[in-house]
């Protein structure tokens, strides 16, 4: 995420936090505020390890950091993902606008593209899943991309 994109993305994220921590009877907290920031501003998907590097200079600890991040996904604001080939366990990502996405990624050369696509959503919603109501999704695709196929027939 830019940081033009975190600008426009932080106070609706704030709104949102703000709405959770009043509906929860939990008290404001400066740091939370600060660590939000800071994940707006982080490219996307982060490890909590550069969030922690990030927030450092606010001494916040790692402890902290662990703890808000926690709070952040049951408040819709980030959600885990997991990823194949990453030596953090878990990265994060800001629901910003979107708690949907396919993410397509090339075996190969490595690059990664999020994508939308309506049959795909359309699929999943009409999808009964004994009596499960789905909410949001992620949908990780690997394979190889057009450049890697060329070059590999050469």
């Amino acid at each position: 995420m830019s940081r033009r994109t975190a600008e426009t993305k932080y106070p609706e994220l704030k709104r949102r936090l703000d709405a959770y921590v009043r509906e929860n009877s939990m008290r404001q907290s400066p740091k939370r505020d600060q660590v939000l920031q800071a994940a707006c501003e982080l490219g996307q998907p982060f490890a909590a390890s550069q969030l922690i590097e990030a927030v450092e200079p606010l001494n916040i600890t790692g402890a902290t950091v662990y703890n808000i991040l926690s709070l952040f996904v049951q408040a819709r604001i980030l959600h885990t993902v997991h990823r194949e080939s990453t030596r953090e366990h878990a990265q994060y990502e800001v629901i910003a606008g979107r708690s949907s996405f396919i993410q397509i990624k090339c075996s190969r050369c490595g690059r990664e593209t999020t994508i939308s696509s309506k049959p795909i959503a359309n699929a999943i919603k009409m999808t009964k899943i004994f009596n499960f109501e789905t909410q949001r999704y992620s949908l990780f695709l690997y394979g190889e991309c057009k450049k890697c196929r060329s070059t590999k027939r050469l």
